[in-house]
């Protein structure tokens, strides 16, 4: 019941003037789009833009949209936070040991304190990783800081909080839409093994050809490393790529779909079991952008057969929509905290 002392209409207003204070201190990660130049190995659409998603649009530390500046790829200018996403500190099938420091955005998802799946940071408080690595409602942990997957050296292990899986995932058949969003329970600090990696907007294409790299502890000849794996890919034309599993499968229909993205570097190099989830990198100038995400294959490195990642830039909107509608709650967690520090208890409670 409200006071009779007409606290009602007071709250009200209250609230009304208060909001927007809120919601302005909340809600910064909706990305500020720039136009960076075409780079080498990348296609750059009239529309292209790289997001960033780590609290700072990608652009000059400290600058907003509205501010005027001249896009950049270089490594000294342009940045998220410092030193920025898509950046290394650096001192699989057919792969080599990754430095530590090398892949900074590679994280284990791990059940019970075993891994399961790789993934990638994108923000402080944020994983990317594989639909089909959430196998159900069990407490996950994700692992980061680290090239060793169960040593903790250099790492930090921090529980989800939410998990977010693309509502139209399907397993049967040809897995489509294969990617899911790791909410964690508290923001990690950047440090030089943990950074953030890049994300490609929609229209980003990367070129056939492109070198790009795929880390993760997956097995090595089809039977899990403990220290984490790179080997490179190059992506292949869509249609070639859907040729080449068609001919493995021995089938006509299609299996590499829209949504979908090829990488393959020849017999004995490939993602494998253990690497779902993990990043499919490319460097352009002096900025690692993840492309791809470990989705699919037929084995692992077998020859003319090649790896099928979930293509980022496809589904880059909903990932952004994703984290801002959760930012978009903040607000509302802190309004009942602040009214009963702030409020006179005649108002919340009736006489």
């Amino acid at each position: 019941m409200a006071s009779p002392t007409g606290g009602s209409p007071g709250l009200l207003l209250w609230l009304l003037l208060l909001q927007p204070q809120l919601s302005g201190a909340r809600g910064r990660l909706a990305p500020s789009p720039l136009s960076p130049s075409p780079l080498g190995g990348g296609h750059e659409d009239p529309d292209h833009r790289l997001w960033s998603l780590s609290g700072m649009p990608l652009g000059l530390a400290g600058m907003w949209p509205g501010d005027v500046i001249t896009p950049s790829w270089s490594s000294s200018s342009c940045s998220v936070l410092t030193p920025g996403c898509g950046q290394v500190n650096a001192k699989i099938l057919g792969g080599q040991e990754a430095e530590d420091g090398k892949w900074p955005w590679q994280v284990s998802v791990r059940i019970r304190g075993k891994h399961v799946c790789g993934g990638s940071l994108i923000t402080q408080q944020w994983v990317l990783t594989a639909g089909h690595c959430i196998l159900s409602r069990f407490h996950y942990n994700v692992k980061m800081g680290d090239r060793s997957v169960y040593k903790e050296i250099t790492s930090v292990v921090v529980p989800v909080r939410d998990i977010i899986v693309h509502p139209q995932l399907s397993v049967v058949g040809t897995i489509q839409k294969d990617l899911a969003l790791l909410q964690l329970l508290y923001p990690v600090n950047f440090t030089m093994t943990i950074q953030p990696i890049c994300i490609p907007q929609k229209t980003f294409r990367v070129e056939t050809g492109t070198t790009c790299w795929v880390t993760g502890w997956g097995r090595k000849e089809e039977y899990g490393e403990t220290v984490r794996q790179e080997v490179d890919q190059d992506i292949i034309h869509h249609e070639k790529c859907n040729e080449m599993i068609q001919k493995a499968m021995k089938t006509t229909r299609n299996v590499v779909l829209e949504g979908m993205l090829c990488g393959y570097k020849g017999a004995g190099k490939d993602s494998c079991q253990g690497d779902s989830g993990g990043p499919l990198v490319c460097k352009f100038k002096d900025t690692w952008v993840q492309v791809g995400l470990v989705s699919w294959g037929l084995g692992c490195g077998r020859g003319n057969v090649p790896g099928v990642y979930t293509d980022i830039a496809a589904y880059s909107k909903w990932i952004v929509e994703v984290i801002n509608r959760a930012a978009s709650l903040y607000p509302v967690v802190f309004l009942i905290p602040l009214l009963c520090l702030v409020l006179p208890l005649g108002i919340l409670v009736a006489p």
